[in-house]
């Protein structure tokens, strides 16, 4: 596992940790590590939780299995991606998923029309791609039913791999909800948002989702991701790895390497402890 460089202040801000945005076996993708191993591991540097994420498979069921074998102290909170393999936006498969017990319902991620146009069409795929907006550039009505459904029962929407139109159209209607609400990783390929759109995002209450994946591809520098935290404010912001990947670092090894990356860059303690424990629980609905 990794050694961390600021060692005794990794391992204090592990304990208690979340890592909202992990991805592990079984998947229809080759993931470095399952369930069990994830929260085995989550154990061993005293977390506190971690989120399953599945872009094909909702998690709700594979949570509840875990957190009821009683074999670890972390808890694994489970989340439902909005693509074609449930239906799209698809307004049914959300009601039953909060009601299993996920906390967090991505828009389309693999199957958004902004992912496909920008990577290319999965050659298995005989589908353009999930669009939130219709013509006139309003959302579908069946968004605002998911976004009902969410508001019902107390989760919160994240913006998945949208455009920065949809993105902008959704976090505002779930804002005007009073849903709580996620712009996930606005630093990555397809999903990049310029640091002002974060801001008026912000200042409608959404939490930025900050990851460590965008580093470890080398799509943006640590330097840049601590400068969009100082910019937003650490207290708009989480923390979250989006690791899992076959042969790279473990989640848990991600997330030491982020902390470590943003000490670094000049971020504090103080700061990072908010973006990996408190912020974490007011996207899960802990704490307001």
């Amino acid at each position: 596992m990794y050694n961390p460089k600021h060692a005794e202040e990794v391992f204090a801000l592990m304990k208690g940790a979340y890592d909202l945005h992990t991805h592990t076996s079984p998947d229809f993708v080759k993931r470095s590590l399952n369930d069990d191993e994830l929260l085995k591991q989550a154990d061993q540097y005293g977390m506190a939780g971690v989120m399953l994420k599945n872009h094909l498979d909702p998690t709700p069921a594979r949570a509840i299995i875990i957190n009821t074998s009683g074999r670890y102290s972390a808890k694994a909170y489970s989340s439902a991606v909005l693509n074609l393999s449930i239906g799209g936006l698809n307004p049914i498969a959300v009601k039953y998923y909060l009601q299993m017990g996920a906390k967090v319902i991505w828009m389309p991620t693999l199957h958004a029309r902004n992912q496909i146009e920008y990577f290319g069409r999965d050659k298995n795929l005989a589908h353009p791609g999930i669009r939130l907006l219709d013509e006139e550039g309003m959302l579908k009505p069946e968004v605002l039913v998911c976004l009902d459904y969410i508001k019902e029962y107390d989760a919160t929407v994240a913006t998945g791999h949208i455009s920065i139109g949809e993105s902008i159209a959704v976090c505002t209607a779930a804002r005007e909800k009073g849903i709580r609400t996620v712009l996930t990783h606005p630093d990555w390929t397809c999903t990049t948002l310029p640091v002002d759109v974060q801001k008026s995002l912000v200042s409608q209450g959404v939490m930025v989702e900050k990851l460590w994946f965008d580093i470890g591809i080398n799509h943006v520098t640590s330097e840049y991701m601590a400068k969009t935290i100082q910019d937003l404010g650490a207290e708009n912001c989480y923390m979250a790895t989006d690791r899992g990947q076959a042969g790279v670092e473990y989640p848990a090894e991600g997330m030491m390497m982020f902390m470590d990356a943003m000490l670094d860059c000049g971020l504090t303690y103080d700061e990072i402890y908010k973006m990996t424990h408190d912020n974490p629980k007011k996207v899960l609905g802990m704490t307001e």
